[in-house]
């Protein structure tokens, strides 16, 4: 198994843009001839992952979203502030970025409405504290494309899904299976992957995640 690389993630520009020098070549790059609705938004704290490293359950994202409220919660210093330390995976007490007790932020509302049901079933702070997302790509825009650049941050995301494949976690795969088994092979044999049935409305819920649902409920209970 891979070992996993030192986090690049530490080295965030303090102000706007925020984006690692590493990627920015190719991101000014791509955003230069994308179409704005393809185009990332720098202004915004990149969220390549959030939750702990260790947590039994991962699920595998496309890229974070962008909303018109964004720009003024990211604008906030407590938002700020927490969104520094879900990169230096210390954020406490509450892990998950986007699974604070009260979603007040767009990220929030979409992230709750995912668990609603996993959240009924074994509870908010079991979900908050359990469950981590990857990002396929860290950086916000309305609409990915599969024209965005390979960026030399996502390697340290691939070291993620590859230390939570050593570590037994449940791996759940909401959007775009295809370029994650491309970029991570040891998906498609890995017997704790799932794959939702509707990638477009990625819940986690019994209709969605079929009979792995029971799976995650199970590692979510055992370790808690």
């Amino acid at each position: 198994m891979r070992r996993l690389a030192a986090n690049p993630w530490l080295a965030l520009p303090q102000k706007e843009p925020f984006v690692l020098a590493m990627d920015a070549p190719l991101i000014q790059a791509f955003n230069a001839k994308a179409q704005p609705r393809h185009r990332y938004d720098l202004s915004l704290y990149p969220e390549p992952y959030f939750g702990l490293h260790t947590a039994s359950v991962v699920v595998l994202n496309l890229n974070p979203g962008w909303h018109p409220q964004d720009a003024t919660v990211h604008a906030q210093a407590e938002f700020a502030a927490m969104s520094r330390s879900s990169l230096r995976h210390n954020l406490r007490p509450h892990p998950f970025l986007h699974l604070q007790p009260l979603a007040m932020t767009p990220g929030g509302r979409w992230w709750h409405q995912r668990v609603r049901r996993l959240a009924a079933e074994v509870g908010f702070e079991a979900v908050a504290h359990r469950l981590a997302c990857v990002q396929f790509t860290p950086y916000h825009s309305e609409e990915f494309t599969s024209n965005s650049p390979v960026l030399p941050s996502q390697q340290y995301s691939f070291g993620l899904v590859w230390d939570a494949i050593a570590r037994g976690a449940e791996i759940v795969v909401m959007r775009s299976w295809n370029l994650w088994s491309a970029a991570i092979p040891e998906l498609a044999a890995y017997e704790r992957t799932h794959r939702g049935s509707n990638p477009r409305s990625p819940y986690l819920s019994p209709g969605n995640l079929k009979s792995s649902y029971g799976r995650i409920v199970e590692s979510l209970r055992r370790d808690a």
